[in-house]
């Protein structure tokens, strides 16, 4: 992930697919890793699976992947701790999914 206004600033990190998420979520010590200014972005309140709140701050983000290529990304920073970084259903309008249940198998495209 990368501030797009500062390139030099990228992280690595690992999120989670995940399809019942409207907007992809990331733990908010990341946007200071990659120079965002976290409480700068637009405030957005979520909402969990288990029906807790969530506060988060929206930044736009750069995604890379080696195989996918990359992509640009509004994405939500916590104020608070998530236990997983997701990818949700924003992202999965970048790229096309599929799955092949029977195998146990998914495969991404970078072409939606």
């Amino acid at each position: 992930m990368v501030n797009p206004h500062r390139s030099a600033t990228g992280v690595e990190i690992e999120a989670y697919l995940d399809s019942g998420a409207q907007r992809s979520l990331f733990d908010g010590s990341i946007a200071r890793m990659v120079g965002l200014d976290l409480l700068a972005g637009r405030r957005l309140q979520l909402a969990t699976a288990a029906g807790t709140g969530l506060e988060a701050f929206v930044h736009a983000v750069g995604l890379s992947h080696p195989e996918l290529g990359q992509f640009e990304l509004e994405v939500g920073f916590s104020s608070g701790h998530v236990r997983r970084n997701l990818l949700g259903r924003d992202f999965f309008n970048l790229v096309q999914i599929g799955f092949r249940e029977r195998h146990s198998l998914f495969y991404l495209s970078p072409h939606p």
